[in-house]
């Protein structure tokens, strides 16, 4: 038994968005995150933090339930016990999906590790940005974005390369948030396509909100475009010129 799909991507650019999204669809559900995929084997996994930890938690399994779903000989078998032991799981779900941003950082070695279809999240960089400086809590963004810039390129650009490398594979679908918040109907239905699932409009309303990171009901451009509020002009021609050459991700 493997996921329907797996849905990967940046943190904080609408990969939980994307997973509520697709929650709508009767019988189709996931936890949180999983992550089995950036290692070896399932074997691996079982020491592999935080994803390891988080596990427990994120789909409602108990340590000895984590430990069983480890000792899978495939990955195959791995998903097969952590969907049968899982307690997060809508009463009724018969397919279901795995959702971890940090899959696109190692996509060519999860394509390898699973045959499902990807769907990869992104986002304009002075958004990307804009949402790590509001977790960051501070009011100061030049002293926050100097240490921070370092990292954040380093990550970004290996993503941006996995992007590149799989962004013309007919088992990747790419999903841009501001394509999702300006031409919503359209890009939903090429979603679900992608994953042989049916788009219905009122998949569109999100009837219940399972993550406090997702605020809206619906699909808005102030997820997408927040950042042109609380950075200052300055701010965003600096990430401009930082981030330049993730220019497939730029939105103007």
């Amino acid at each position: 038994m493997r996921p329907n799909f797996l849905v990967c991507g940046l943190e904080h650019t609408g990969t939980t968005l994307i997973s509520d999204l697709f929650r709508q669809i009767p019988n189709l559900d996931s936890g949180f995150e999983c992550g089995v995929l950036l290692c070896e084997s399932p074997e691996a996994f079982q020491d592999y933090q935080p994803f390891a930890d988080n596990m427990l938690g994120g789909w409602g399994i108990t340590e000895d339930q984590f430990a069983d779903c480890c000792s899978s000989k495939s990955f195959d078998q791995f998903y097969e016990k952590l969907f049968k032991a899982s307690t997060v799981l809508e009463e009724g779900t018969a397919e279901f999906f795995d959702k971890t941003p940090r899959y696109l950082a190692q996509l060519s070695r999860v394509l390898e590790r699973c045959d499902a279809p990807v769907i990869i999240s992104y986002k304009d960089p002075r958004a990307i940005v804009c949402s790590d400086f509001k977790r960051a809590k501070t009011d100061d963004f030049a002293g926050w974005y100097e240490q921070y810039v370092k990292g954040k390129l380093r990550y970004a650009s290996n993503c941006y390369a996995q992007y590149v490398e799989h962004k013309d594979d007919p088992r990747v679908a790419i999903i841009g948030l501001e394509d999702l918040a300006m031409n919503a109907r359209a890009t939903m239905e090429r979603m679900f396509a992608h994953v042989g699932q049916a788009f219905r409009l009122e998949y569109s309303i999100i009837e219940t909100l399972r993550y406090e990171n997702v605020k809206n009901h619906t699909v808005s451009a102030d997820i997408a475009f927040e950042y042109k509020r609380i950075l200052s002009k300055d701010a965003q021609s600096k990430i401009r010129e930082d981030f330049a050459h993730l220019d497939a991700w730029f939105y103007d």
